[in-house]
């Protein structure tokens, strides 16, 4: 599972928190063979998801129900193994589109955020990029305090819960990565290696999320684990104390398609940034 990263592409983070051992980005996989599908989930109702906005520079956050739906794949890589099945107990919100540029820098100027991150792009809704999870952590806190309100990570559960917006195939859209409905190299539609597009540029899946396959790879609350071998089934976050590896989720827009499907998961060193990685937001709902 390891390989290595160009050394130029890594930022350290405070002495604090060192980084770890370099994580490699991801080889292609190969296509998923054609086995049975997971079992059918209990899909979420879409029609009743409404957006808030707790500030002007704040994350629109679109409010998602409660619901039950198979987590990961069986036809997949081995850490998207075993597919099992995730009762989301309670309603919760996230990001309608991943963190922006725009929304970073409002925290930096706040003096909260303390790394001028990766910002070229057309605009300020380019995704914010080459942040590390604790960078990402900085940003959560910072918009609870503004807000008041409990602003977090998604965890993992959480985040394929919205990416598969009460879908069961390997994208919202179905099994074939067809034209143009993400952001990656091999998905059709507008694409540059040098940077991802906005935010909103491609469509959006069942839920009004844009972005969840492709675009860059977030980051979500959980510690790494190489499969899905003894995941909680009620949507919580796997965590631990000597945690030096989290999860992203969805890959970006310099990966192919094996890595922007609704189960692609992969890790990276808490401390260390990369250009490929960013992040969105859930908040809880009181």
């Amino acid at each position: 599972d390891t390989a290595y990263v160009y050394a130029e592409l890594l930022v350290k983070t405070a002495p604090s928190a060192p980084p770890v051992a370099e994580t490699s980005r991801p080889k292609a996989r190969a296509p998923a063979p054609a086995l049975a599908k997971p079992p059918t989930p209990t899909p979420a109702s879409a029609s009743s998801t409404e957006t808030l906005q707790d500030c002007p520079t704040c994350p629109v956050m679109v409010m998602l129900p409660a619901g039950s739906y198979t987590m990961g794949d069986d036809r997949g890589d081995r850490s998207e193994r075993p597919a099992h099945k995730v009762s989301i107990e309670r309603p919760f919100a996230i990001g309608k589109y991943e963190v922006t540029t725009g929304q970073w820098k409002a925290c930096v100027a706040a003096g909260h955020c303390s790394f001028d991150a990766e910002t070229s792009g057309p605009s300020d809704d380019s995704p914010v990029r080459d942040l590390s999870w604790n960078d990402a952590r900085q940003y959560t806190r910072w918009l609870s305090g503004v807000t008041k309100q409990s602003y977090r990570l998604p965890t993992e559960a959480e985040w394929e819960y919205a990416s598969r917006a009460g879908t069961r195939s390997r994208f919202w859209w179905g099994d074939e990565v067809g034209t143009g409905r993400a952001n990656c190299k091999n998905c059709g539609g507008p694409w540059t290696q040098e940077q991802p597009g906005e935010v909103g540029a491609f469509p959006a899946n069942p839920f009004g999320l844009h972005g969840m396959n492709g675009g860059v790879w977030e980051w979500v609350a959980d510690c790494w684990h190489k499969s899905h071998d003894g995941a909680p089934t009620d949507g919580s976050s796997r965590e631990r104390a000597d945690c030096r590896e989290h999860v992203i989720r969805g890959g970006s827009w310099r990966d192919d398609a094996t890595y922007v499907h609704s189960a692609s998961r992969f890790k990276y060193d808490t401390a260390v940034r990369y250009l490929m990685n960013g992040f969105r937001v859930a908040r809880t709902l009181e």
